[in-house]
């Protein structure tokens, strides 16, 4: 099943090819879930899912818990009137100030639906600053959504620091690990999809588990 988020580096058309090379295991553990395509199209018995951007994982959480409740929320921004630059722009700024967090999540997903190539990409404020995309009819992807909720109910999702959801492996267990591109240059990279971004320093540090 194709995962219901846009995302930059996303595996879907690949989750064949990494199925074919995955371990069988007692439970699945990704540090860098992303749109949870691995996850999504395999089926291990338990599934630890984190990553470091906290909106992401919050929407994970709604959507696990409510199902067809939050994709019926989510909906009522899928109007004509709210795919236009202006309101874009105001619903983008909503969701950069709300204490909210279901409607912050519902947000996540529009503005993942209605901006620039469905990236994710904040300012050095925390700011999602990605800009209006023009798309001609965003579509709420309730099918894939859906799926995703009963999926999750196998899974475990957690706001963490790569090195410390690896150190949580246990035998059985499996990792996939598919932290972000090494930068290509200090102007071509693209390491801000959660406040702190993810760099050089990061990809050279390994986690405690792995330096024994």
């Amino acid at each position: 099943m194709k995962p219901f988020l846009k995302w930059a580096g996303g595996k879907y058309r690949l989750t064949e090819r990494i199925k074919s090379v995955l371990p069988q295991g007692s439970r699945l553990i990704e540090p860098f879930v992303g749109s949870g395509a691995v996850f999504l199209n395999t089926n291990y018995s338990a599934n630890l899912l984190a990553d470091s951007n906290p909106d992401l994982i919050n929407l994970f959480r709604f959507l696990q818990k409510e199902g067809q409740g939050f994709i019926q929320f989510c909906s009522q921004l899928f109007t004509p009137e709210n795919n236009t630059e202006t309101a874009f722009y105001e619903l983008r700024d909503e969701f950069n100030k709300t204490n909210d967090l279901r409607k912050k999540a519902a947000l996540f997903v529009y503005l993942n639906r209605h901006c620039f190539n469905g990236l994710c990409r904040y300012n050095s404020k925390g700011g999602f600053n990605v800009p209006y995309g023009k798309y001609s009819k965003p579509a709420l992807p309730e099918k894939e959504m859906f799926y995703f909720h009963e999926k999750a109910q196998h899974a475990i999702f957690e706001v963490a620091d790569f090195k410390s959801t690896m150190n949580k492996a246990q035998p059985g267990d499996v990792v996939y690990c598919d932290p972000p591109y090494v930068p290509l240059s200090a102007t071509s990279s693209f390491t801000s999809y959660a406040k702190g971004g993810f760099g050089l320093d990061e990809q050279h540090a390994p986690p405690r588990a792995l330096e024994r």
